[in-house]
């Protein structure tokens, strides 16, 4: 039997009424760990990050949802172990060798103050063209991002957010990126021997595995020395699309996926004056958990082998056939992904 599953946008903590009979566990999200933030290295050319794969995202959710029904949980309200926060800071000091050259535009005079107001920096920002598929999450931000589920950096020859659409279609996960104009020195900067090099400028190419906002565009540079590294022209995509089985044995394609919705789902009793509503899994994004539907996937299919395995005196149980994938956001940062189960399909007149 094939379920469904219904996709929802970036729901606001804060917006969701305290009354509905589905209402998000505040207590047990207060309580989760917080999401793992990473900020992207500086001075270096590309990146590769390691994150855990769909198919092992969704195996460690079936398992946490089997851990918490054995422990006697009389409902789904899982999450998965605190991971400590992570970033790569740049601290050490320079030997003056000469750094790669970036192919942006340099204003004149040469100061952090003329790379932050000089439109040669960063006007492409404004008219660089949108990639199919994605949507326009910010423009032209003086920040880049520093967010969950970081999956690597790129450098590009110009900005071309087109090139950097296709590494994020190439790597399986990715749902967002954020290019972007760094201000660089052109030698290491040492305190003593070159501690204010001449700028070069790199275009930047970040991807990430969750949806992202303005809010995470915290990242405005650092110092190197005395030499200020500095970030402009930052734009951010997402995919329009929820993200689809990444393979035939993905517990995805076990759900016929909705239109996507305008909230959670709000359900109510059904017609025999029951209530559907099983329970939720709730896991903070990390570098383990990026927003990945299949999670909740595999979380629903878990819970009804284990209802099945266990059932009433009667023989009977109940089936998860219908989840609802959403991303929980506290005042405009997402936070993680949030997966509501019950035994009974609805349509979005409900969201």
């Amino acid at each position: 039997m094939r379920g469904v599953v219904a996709f929802a946008g970036l729901a606001s903590l804060f917006a969701i009424p305290s009354s509905l009979a589905q209402d998000i566990d505040f207590d047990g999200i207060d309580a989760a760990p917080d999401p793992v933030v990473v900020t992207p290295a500086v001075a270096v050319a590309s990146q590769t990050v390691s994150v855990a794969p769909v198919a092992q995202q969704a195996s460690a959710a079936a398992a946490s949802v089997t851990i918490a029904l054995d422990n006697g949980a009389s409902s789904l309200e899982s999450t998965p172990a605190p991971v400590e926060k992570r970033s790569v800071p740049y601290k050490r000091d320079g030997t003056c060798a000469a750094q790669p050259s970036g192919s942006g535009y340099v204003p004149i005079p040469d100061t952090p103050q003329n790379f932050l107001a000089d439109s040669g920096v960063w006007g492409d920002s404004l008219t660089a063209p949108l990639p199919d598929g994605y949507s326009l999450i910010f423009s032209n931000l003086t920040g880049s991002l520093s967010a969950s589920n970081y999956m690597g950096l790129y450098t590009l020859r110009s900005y071309d957010t087109n090139a950097c659409a296709g590494y994020c279609k190439k790597a399986s996960g990715c749902v967002s990126f954020n290019v972007y104009v760094e201000r660089d020195p052109t030698l290491d900067p040492n305190t003593n021997n070159c501690p204010t090099p001449p700028s070069t400028s790199n275009f930047r190419c970040t991807l990430w595995g969750t949806p992202v906002t303005a809010k995470q565009a915290t990242n405005k540079g650092q110092w190197r020395a005395k030499f200020q590294v500095l970030i402009a022209g930052s734009n951010a995509y997402s995919k329009v699309a929820a993200p689809a089985p990444v393979a035939p044995t993905d517990p995805l394609t076990q759900f016929t996926a909705s239109d996507p919705l305008k909230g959670a789902m709000n359900a109510p009793l059904d017609s025999n004056g029951h209530n559907t509503y099983m329970g939720y899994t709730y896991y903070p994004f990390s570098q383990s958990q990026g927003y990945t539907p299949s999670t909740c996937a595999a979380a629903c299919l878990a819970q009804t082998a284990y209802d099945k395995a266990h059932p009433a005196a009667d023989g009977s149980f109940m089936a998860c056939l219908f989840f609802n994938a959403y991303v929980l956001n506290i005042n405009g940062v997402p936070q993680g992904l949030y997966c509501s189960n019950y035994n009974t399909t609805w349509s979005s007149a409900y969201a």
